[in-house]
Order: C-alpha cells, then structure tokens, then sequence
C-alpha cells in the first residue's frame, strides 16, 4: 500500500492520485536487482621437483592469458601459489607472496615471483602434495568469491605425509572450508596416481591429463593449452 502525504490515507501501490483527497502520488519505481559480481580465488599447488621444469614455465607464461580468459566471462579472479617437494627429506613447501598477500590480480607480480621458481629436488617418486593441499585450504580466501584449488604433479602423494595422515583427512578438510572447485592436473593413466581422484568428492571437479614426456618445452605447450581449457572450465563454474 502506499499513503498520501496530504491526508495520510492508503491506497494501492498502483494508484496515481489518491483515493480520498484526489492528491497525486509519487510514482513507484521497482527497484533494479542487484547483480551479484562474480570473484574466484583460484590457489595453485604446484609441484616443483626436478621433472616439472616445463609446467613450471607454463603457468609463468600463460597466466596473464589464462585469467583473461576468465575474466572475460564476467569473473573477478585472484591467483595464487604453492610451491611443494618432498618433506620427508626436509624440502618444505612455500606460499607465494605478492605484497604480503597469498592472492593477488596482479598478473605481471604473479609471473615475476613464478619466475624464480626451479625444478629442483624430490628424492624418491612421492612427494608432499597432500601437504601442499592442507597448506592451501588454510590460506585465506574471500568470503565472495568462489574457492578454487588446482593441484598439478606428476607424482603420487606420500601417504601418510609429514603433516597429513590419509587422503580421507584432506577430503574432510576441502568440505569443511567449503571449496566449490578443485582441479587435478595428473598423469591420470598412472594407477600410483589414481588415489588423487578421491579429492574430487564432495566438490566440483575434474582431472586433466598431465602429460608425459622428457622434453618439457613439448609438455610446457601442451600444459598451457590445458591451462587455457581450465580457464573456460573455471569461468563457467563459478557462481
């Protein structure tokens, strides 16, 4: 109902002059809804051991297109990285950090710090990825935005890890902080490699085949492509 300001009489919300004095009143306008902007904060957990020097050099050269690609789907994004070895040999992992901050939309900052990244270490084929991940789902995302974490390795996780006993925990671990997306970026026709897909439950995913291959200039561009379809997958997901 609306009332007249002259003699406070209510009327309905269509009316244009009052029912009972004949005033004129305001006209109603419905207001615009509010749409809701759509952010992702998309956490890499990036393998740095010896064999991953072409992935390494992937995402340094194809980030600034990767979150174009996002962004140009109407998603706000926020990167950031994790690098891990093997801490069972005392090769700890380290969250990236971009003024402070694990996340940043600085692109240009974001290739600066990948770039002085190598390949280097990993003792035995396991390494601490499940690690890695439990460091990921602490770090502090947006409470707007959309969590994403991709895992790139081409190794098996060490189970237990220095820190994390089972898969199981990390499992439980991704549901309770409430990430809607993680991606695996595994060599997926390895069977030592199949126990990474059970991250995928109770979240919205997919695995996407590594590659294989000594040459990593050959893996490096094949990588960037996948990164590219990730891009569109991430876009597409977020809410």
């Amino acid at each position: 109902m609306k009332n007249c300001s002259n003699c406070g009489a209510s009327n309905p919300n269509k009316a244009k002059f009052c029912n009972e004095c004949g005033k004129e009143l305001p006209l109603d306008f419905e207001p615009i809804p509010s749409v809701k902007k759509r952010e992702a904060d998309i956490m890499f957990v990036l393998d740095c051991t010896g064999s991953m020097q072409g992935e390494i050099d992937a995402i340094r050269d194809a980030i600034t297109a990767f979150a174009d690609t996002i962004e140009s789907e109407g998603v706000r994004v926020r990167v950031g990285l994790i690098e891990f070895r093997d801490r069972l040999i005392d090769e700890e992992h380290r969250v990236l950090t971009f003024s402070g901050q694990p996340f940043t939309k600085d692109a240009a900052a974001f290739r600066q710090e990948v770039s002085a990244l190598k390949a280097t270490g990993g003792g035995d084929e396991p390494e601490s990825s499940l690690d890695a991940v439990m460091l990921a789902l602490r770090q502090p995302f947006s409470p707007d935005a959309s969590k994403v974490i991709v895992l790139v390795t081409d190794a098996p996780p060490h189970i237990p890890d220095k820190e994390t006993k089972s898969i199981e925990e990390v499992v439980q671990k991704i549901k309770s902080v409430g990430v809607q997306q993680f991606y695996l970026l595994i060599r997926t026709k390895e069977p030592s490699c199949e126990v990474y897909l059970k991250l995928l439950e109770g979240t919205r995913g997919i695995a996407f085949e590594l590659g294989k291959g000594d040459d990593f200039r050959s893996r490096a561009e094949n990588f960037k492509r996948t990164l590219m379809s990730l891009g569109k997958t991430i876009s597409t997901a977020t809410r």
